[in-house]
């Protein structure tokens, strides 16, 4: 059990994940958080008595991140950085003045600051809807660069090389991303919304998701993982058991504080707190040389804990806490152990004639086999499930990542037989182990057998084979070279799509046919000499494929040349709707500024027909800015429609850039990055468009 060192309770409430630490006077720690009405609240402990300890900062716009840090090398003081739906405010506290205001369109969706591994000053980073900005002390660009869509969640930390920074994002499409300059290092796929990233020893670093589970990987690997009922709310990271190793912990909208081993999870410290958590930071808030944990609550409570002195004995109150939680531990497993002894003994209750129920249990060697199979009629695969011995099945269930929704389904047969058919209409491609749990038993008898085994589900899965003269040929396609042979390729195919039959292959080259289960369409592999080509209409698709077959093979460094036509055609319309949409936001700012001067000349001639006396004046001056003033308001609406349709673009511009660059592999993606990111900001769409065929300018 965790004992506060200090408490408090502040007057204004504390808004979720809006809250920091910094000395922004160079010498005291201050609780900076956000609160309602668009206002920053600063608390300062250390003040002077005949100084207020809160001050107030008014933002007057809806606050959507805050974070503190030294962005001057020089510079002995904390910033104080604000971010909200449309720009990004650095605010020298001490000073009472702003060290830089920029207007950022993606708006800001989470903020960090520190020091990139590429980069010399420490920098502002912000997350907003699918781009990532870096800015100096200045506020000027340090890093830019497009994602797949918003970031949610932003982290600095060592992923494959130790001591090497890197920058973690996660998105809003489920996916973890580490990012050294333009090289995304590490990609991982999760089940849900990432809303959490924290920093850990070495190259681990803990994440949380929206659906309660929070985890640590390992160099891109997870270590492990747990899933709450409840939504997470914060997340940090620190040595609380004064081992020398950081923990993480985690803050729960139950009000729950949970500190777990970052290489096991072991839950070694809880605490709760009578509201939600809001924010959970550390910093050296008391002033005496050490840094707390400062766990703020959504009603205003804020508790300090200082990590365990492994030389000092843990006082009576912290001994009984701890051995109150391991005999709590003890109580739940010891339960679980007698539930399943109960269902033990359930199996050998006596049957009416005084014998043993042997009619009812099944053999001792009775088996379960499970097959994935393609189901085109269903546009779906399934998990083929039978029991051996004269017994019947029941009900199956299944665990999996990625590609079930809540992470499991539950398949019930109308009447129980040897053999069922699960249907798994899989919306992702995604390789992932499935757990699976059957219930198996004699039929007549109300008692089940669970036989558990898992089934590595191959990431094409939902593509079956198919044969050539029965699909039509895809006009799109990529193609790229490769020093494998021909069989090995083959063997990638047979992996992930879990076919053997539908691969030929011999030594001039590889062909593979395969249809679509979600929507008919074809696709195809081919090989001739050191030459691949994957036809499909779809380009996403065509970037997975070339994904895996670069994991499969050990590819590092990959150029291939993308043919994609009907995809060509649909970008140029989007890039062409971006350029409208930038015209129209320009015209409509110009129509706005004139309509704001306009109001004011009004307001000033009312005020002086009032003074002079002339009430018709007055009235007519008053009529005329109740029209203009449902102008502008029907103005503000088409402004706020077009925002909405050029963000709309930009994403699928973005989108665009990130499957061009999937279709290629190290300096080569790398490259094509850098060179859209250049060519949007020259408005140059026929270099664009060639460097998303050619993979370079």
């Amino acid at each position: 059990m965790l004992q506060p060192i200090f408490q408090l309770h502040l007057t204004d409430p504390i808004a979720i994940n809006l809250a920091a630490v910094g000395n922004f006077d160079g010498k005291h720690p201050s609780l900076a958080y956000a609160t309602t009405g668009g206002k920053i609240c600063i608390h300062s402990p250390h003040t002077a008595a005949d100084q207020p300890q809160i001050q107030h900062l008014n933002i007057n716009k809806d606050i959507t991140a805050v974070a503190a840090g030294r962005l001057g090398a020089a510079s002995d003081r904390d910033v104080l950085l604000v971010g909200t739906s449309s720009s990004l405010q650095a605010y020298d506290v001490h000073a009472n003045q702003d060290l830089f205001f920029k207007d950022i369109q993606d708006g800001v969706s989470t903020l960090a600051v520190g020091h990139l591994g590429w980069t010399d000053a420490p920098a502002a980073i912000t997350g907003g809807v699918n781009c990532l900005l870096a800015l100096d002390a200045a506020g000027n660009e340090l890093y830019w660069t497009v994602t797949g869509d918003k970031v949610s969640a932003v982290a600095l930390s060592s992923v494959r090389e130790k001591g090497r920074v890197e920058l973690i994002i996660g998105a809003d499409d489920f996916s973890i991303k580490a990012l050294y300059n333009d090289t995304v290092v590490t990609e991982i796929a999760e089940a849900d919304r990432v809303i959490g990233l924290a920093s850990l020893d070495g190259t681990k670093f803990g994440y949380a998701l929206a659906n309660g589970t929070i985890g640590v990987y390992d160099r891109g690997s997870r270590t492990w993982r747990v899933k709450s009922k409840h939504t997470l709310t914060a997340l940090c990271s620190h040595d609380l058991d004064g081992d020398g190793q950081l923990e993480l912990i985690s803050g729960w909208s139950n009000g729950r504080i949970e500190v777990r081993k970052a290489d096991s999870g072991q839950l070694i410290f809880k605490d709760s707190m009578s509201a939600s958590i809001a924010a959970i930071v550390k910093g050296d808030y008391r002033g005496d040389g050490a840094d707390q944990v400062v766990v703020c609550a959504v009603n205003g409570e804020v508790r300090g804990y200082l990590p365990l002195d492994p030389n000092v004995a843990p006082t009576p109150q912290l001994v009984a806490a701890n051995q109150a939680l391991k005999l709590q531990e003890l109580a739940l497993h010891k339960q679980e152990l007698l539930f399943e002894l109960q269902g033990y003994q359930v199996n050998r209750v006596a049957g009416p004639s005084g014998d043993a129920q042997t009619a009812y249990i099944i053999p001792q060697d009775t088996s379960v086999q499970t097959v994935v199979m393609a189901d085109a009629i269903q546009h779906s695969c399934s998990l083929a499930v039978s029991a051996d011995h004269d017994t019947v099945i029941r009900g199956v269930l299944l665990f999996a990542e990625q590609i079930f929704e809540g992470e499991s389904i539950f398949y019930y047969p109308q009447s129980p037989s040897p053999e069922v058919e699960v249907p798994m209409a899989l919306k992702k491609d995604a390789a992932v182990t499935v757990s699976i749990k059957v219930m198996v038993g004699k039929q007549g008898s109300s008692i089940s057998h669970v036989f558990e085994s898992e089934l590595r589900l191959p990431k094409f899965c939902m593509y079956a084979p198919a044969d050539r003269e029965a699909l039509p040929m895809a006009s799109s396609s990529v193609t790229f070279s490769i020093a494998e042979r021909p069989a090995r390729v083959a063997m990638w195919v047979e992996h992930s799509f879990g076919t053997e039959n539908g691969v030929q292959h011999g030594p001039e080259g590889v062909e593979a046919h395969f249809m679509s289960l979600r929507d008919g369409r074809p696709l195809t592999i081919s090989m001739r000499g050191i030459q691949v080509m994957v036809r499909t209409e779809d380009l996403e698709l065509a970037g997975e494929v070339v994904q895996d077959a670069a994991a499969y093979l050990g590819l590092t460094d990959l150029e291939s040349t993308a043919h994609f036509p009907d995809h060509m055609q649909d970008f140029q319309a989007v890039l062409a709707k971006v350029d409208e949409c930038n015209s129209n936001r320009l015209k409509m700012m110009a129509e706005a500024a004139e309509s704001s001067t306009a109001v004011k000349v009004l307001v000033v001639k009312a005020e002086d027909a009032r003074l002079l006396g002339e009430f018709g004046v007055m009235k007519k001056m008053y009529n005329q800015l109740q029209h203009l003033n449902r102008q502008l308001v029907m103005e503000h609406t088409k402004r706020a429609t077009n925002h909405k349709e050029l963000l709309d673009s930009l994403k699928l511009v973005n989108t665009m850039i990130q499957h061009a660059a999937r279709l290629r592999l190290g300096a080569a993606k790398a490259r094509v990055v850098t060179a859209c990111r250049a060519a949007i900001k020259a408005n140059n769409t026929i270099t664009l468009l060639k460097i998303i065929r050619e993979g370079r300018a």
